[in-house]
């Protein structure tokens, strides 16, 4: 029998909710309910935390080895130092050896000069992974790559020719960037490489980093 298009309860339910203990009885059933949703939602979200940390993770190496890179020769093998890096605490005959002359002024070299002892060009490779920075032809320097390895490791080369690489590449170890070339600043050494690094902007001794880790030079 309708009534206004509502329905009557049926006695037995009517004097359940009648009684005082029908409303705890539905506040503990909601309450059942609501902890139930709550604890399904958590279980079947995702991790957010665990994918930050995925998306945030920077790589050590790009060699997939995950060991750091350790700093190789940016020339062959057979190449040698025709021009050392200037050392304050070196014995002179070393300081000697590490002076670039240049209109009869002597200038401290602020890196490695590398040769092959044949005089002919060769490859030219970055010493650790990384973007390049700026490349530019420059005949007083012989043409000049930068490249930012990261942790405040900063490589350039000077007085390099058949540039393999332009701004905001990015290299591997061991990547070919170029070939040794000439430059009017060193025009004595003749067909060379200038190869200097700095770490947080200061000068080092690209000789007494190699076969280590960025982390580990001093």
């Amino acid at each position: 029998m309708k009534e206004g298009g509502k329905k009557t309860l049926p006695p037995k339910l009517k004097d359940f909710f009648m009684k005082r203990r029908a409303l705890p009885a539905i506040y503990l059933a909601c309450a059942i309910l609501l902890i139930s949703s709550l604890m399904f939602y958590e279980v079947m979200k995702p991790d957010e935390k665990e994918d930050a940390t995925v998306f945030n993770e920077t790589a050590e190496s790009v060699n997939g080895s995950g060991e750091p890179e350790k700093m190789m020769m940016p020339a062959v093998k057979e190449a040698v130092a025709k021009t050392a890096f200037y050392d304050e605490k070196a014995e002179l005959g070393d300081q000697e050896d590490a002076l670039v002359v240049f209109n009869d002024t002597y200038y401290e070299s602020t890196g490695v000069d590398y040769v092959l002892e044949n005089g002919k060009t060769f490859a030219v490779s970055a010493p650790l992974s990384g973007t390049v920075t700026d490349v530019r032809e420059d005949a007083f320097l012989g043409n000049y790559i930068e490249i930012d390895h990261g942790n405040g490791a900063i490589s350039t080369f000077q007085s390099i020719t058949d540039i393999q690489v332009k701004k905001n590449d990015t290299v591997s170890q061991g990547q070919k960037i170029g070939k040794a070339g000439r430059s009017i600043l060193n025009e004595s050494a003749g067909i060379h490489v200038h190869y200097e690094m700095t770490k947080d902007g200061e000068l080092l001794n690209p000789s007494a980093l190699y076969g280590k880790a960025v982390s580990e030079w001093k």
